[in-house]
């Protein structure tokens, strides 16, 4: 065993986040099928996945201050914990016949709410477990564990929605949670993160620590336009041509499992590829997500559009990791939950607004154009972005000057 799994607290969190990733991919399905089942139409859906990611983005800010005032560890569990109560919750409703519409959407804000203070303080604990020099080596492994789940989570939950039950699935998503909660119980680290003179105060110090780094929120602002202008009419458009134009669900399943397969093998170049100009190389990567764009516009073949799908999924994954890596070695880490929690928000905040707009704004000018647009416009602003001073100056061999020891 090499690298960070040679650290027993690494191999405690990336077995944690491994399971919990299975969950992540498992609810989609059930969520969807409990709102129909219980009455709900695709309003109600939509309103049911709009209130976790709502929730999530209006809780990210103060979950980044929490992961810098307590330990991470400590912070990760409590999520964990929170998100068992409300995936259980939801399962016991759905399983004694007492589920009601509008419960299960205020339950789904409330777990939008709960995860949004596990992320950013994965971030910082990251930094506290793992050697600088082998982050990462520990962002590709948590990748692959990421879009590996993918086909499992998802292969899981269809079977158990179908075989048993969304109440069930529901179940078995709160016990990955509470699987993840006591994986990461086991994880001993001195943290560094200590409370700081006011929850305003330290609010304020992440803004102010997120802004003074400018590559780092002209790439979020970047990639947050990317969501609503090039992924979001993809991921809704893609569905309806593949039912009016190809051969329905057997056409976009290839697409999607395509777009796992990629982001999967992004996971696995993340453990080595160290490009000397990371930014750079992550806005070029993601530039070549057009393609899927332009084959989508032009009455595509399944397997030429499942080919772009897995290079989109594959420049994706192979740039969050890069991104994530250089986020952790470049941003003080007393700071790092912070400043990472405001790129999550910022990252995030347009995305329910593109998935919302996409088929509107295509009506009113044509799917062809939109997706066209939606192509050139992320060549034309990586070709900006990639030009600008602060984003070319950013490497991977700058370190910041305060390193924690791992624990052993």
């Amino acid at each position: 065993m090499t690298g960070p799994l040679r650290l027993p607290a690494f191999r405690y969190l990336f077995a944690a986040r491994a399971i919990s990733y299975i969950g992540t991919y498992l609810a989609p399905i059930a969520v969807a099928f409990a709102i129909l089942y219980t009455g709900g139409g695709a309003t109600a859906l939509g309103l049911a996945f709009a209130a976790w990611t709502l929730a999530q983005v209006a809780m990210l800010a103060i979950g980044g201050v929490i992961g810098d005032r307590f330990p991470r560890r400590t912070v990760m569990i409590g999520s964990d914990i929170a998100s068992t109560a409300v995936r259980t919750t939801m399962g016991v409703l759905l399983v004694s016949g007492h589920a009601q519409v509008w419960e299960l959407i205020a339950l789904q804000a409330c777990g939008g709410a709960a995860v949004a203070f596990y992320s950013p303080a994965s971030y910082g604990l990251i930094r506290e477990v793992v050697p600088e020099d082998q982050l990462q080596q520990a962002n590709g492994l948590l990748a692959i564990a990421r879009y590996a789940s993918f086909p499992l989570g998802a292969a899981i939950g269809g079977s158990i929605v179908v075989l048993v039950g969304t109440g069930a699935a529901l179940l078995v998503d709160a016990g990955t949670y509470a699987a993840s909660a006591i994986l990461l119980s086991q994880i001993h680290v001195k943290s560094i993160a200590r409370a700081g003179a006011g929850f305003i105060r330290e609010l304020r110090e992440g803004w102010s620590a997120f802004v003074e780094q400018t590559w780092v929120w002209v790439l979020v602002l970047y990639v947050s336009l990317y969501f609503l202008l090039t992924y979001a009419p993809f991921f809704v458009l893609g569905p309806y041509i593949a039912n009016h134009s190809m051969d329905g669900a057997r056409s976009w399943t290839p697409v999607v499992v395509g777009e796992g397969v990629g982001a999967l093998l992004g996971g696995v170049a993340g453990l080595r590829w160290r490009p000397r100009e990371p930014m750079v190389k992550t806005g070029l990567l993601l530039m070549f997500s057009a393609a899927q764009n332009l084959v989508l516009a032009f009455h595509p073949t399944t397997p030429l559009l499942t080919l772009t799908a897995v290079g989109a999924g594959f420049a994706f994954a192979l740039g969050s990791v890069v991104w994530d890596t250089t986020l952790q070695r470049k941003i003080p880490p007393e700071k790092l939950a912070r400043v990472a929690s405001y790129g999550w928000m910022g990252a995030m905040v347009f995305l329910p607004a593109g998935y919302a707009l996409a088929g509107p704004i295509a009506t009113a000018i044509g799917l062809k154009t939109y997706l066209l647009i939606a192509a050139g416009w992320i060549v034309l602003s990586t070709l900006f972005v990639i030009r600008l001073r602060a984003v070319r100056e950013v490497s991977l061999d700058d370190r910041t000057d305060a390193v924690p020891a791992p624990a052993q």
